[in-house]
């Protein structure tokens, strides 16, 4: 019910909320992230971390996921920004949300792979991953609040790890997920929980690791 609800939502958005200057042949520019990029950290009221997301991928993740505090009103909120930070970039979406144009801007590779797992994360959460959490939102409203350092942690030990040891990046994968998935355990939430968390997990690694078979569990 509350998909649809979203979906609905998302239906009635105004498209011509963007004065930023659409892009006429797919291809990403500075000025065009720049504008749409500001725009969604207005509506998203972040104000904690420099510039667009960009620059800062993991402050302004941190800072995002923060609002999943404020359980689906906050899922809402994030879901509704990206929907329209997308449609602000257009036919240059696919351009300004990959690996190589951040590379091509002047990013560090670590930093654009940060950036675009971002992407694929909030991607699921606002997608796949919807009813799953709306199914579970008091619990995992109070995972967010409580347990963000553990995922910080999580993320920080996968690059650790892929860096140092990358022959062995499908154990690391697995590993990573797995630390996501006993984070969200069902045994707090609905069996849905620890799905959601591997699934989490998984996305920001498929920003680069499509070799490994990993495929999370439902319930």
């Amino acid at each position: 019910m509350l998909l649809n609800v979203l979906i609905a939502v998302l239906a009635i958005a105004p498209t011509a909320f963007c004065a930023c200057a659409p892009s006429t042949t797919g291809t990403c520019t500075p000025d065009l992230l720049q504008c749409c990029g500001l725009q969604l950290k207005s509506d998203l009221g972040l104000s904690n971390c420099y510039g667009i997301l960009a620059f800062e991928p993991e402050c302004h993740r941190q800072e995002i996921e923060n609002m999943y505090i404020n359980g689906i009103s906050g899922l809402f909120k994030v879901c509704d920004a990206f929907n329209k930070y997308y449609e602000c970039l257009g036919p240059a979406r696919r351009d300004c949300t990959s690996i190589s144009y951040h590379v091509k801007a002047g990013l560090r590779l670590g930093d654009a792979v940060q950036v675009v797992s971002m992407y694929k994360q909030f991607g699921f959460a606002c997608g796949a991953g919807f009813e799953g959490f709306s199914n579970n939102d008091v619990c995992m409203s109070n995972i967010f609040s409580t347990k963000q350092t553990q995922i910080s942690d999580c993320r920080a030990t996968f690059a650790k790890n892929l860096l140092a040891d990358y022959k062995n990046h499908c154990m690391y994968f697995e590993q990573y997920t797995g630390c996501f998935n006993a984070l969200f355990d069902h045994s707090s939430c609905n069996s849905e929980s620890s799905w959601w968390g591997c699934e989490y997990a998984r996305q920001a690694g498929r920003a680069v690791l499509h070799d490994c078979s990993l495929q999370c569990s439902t319930f």
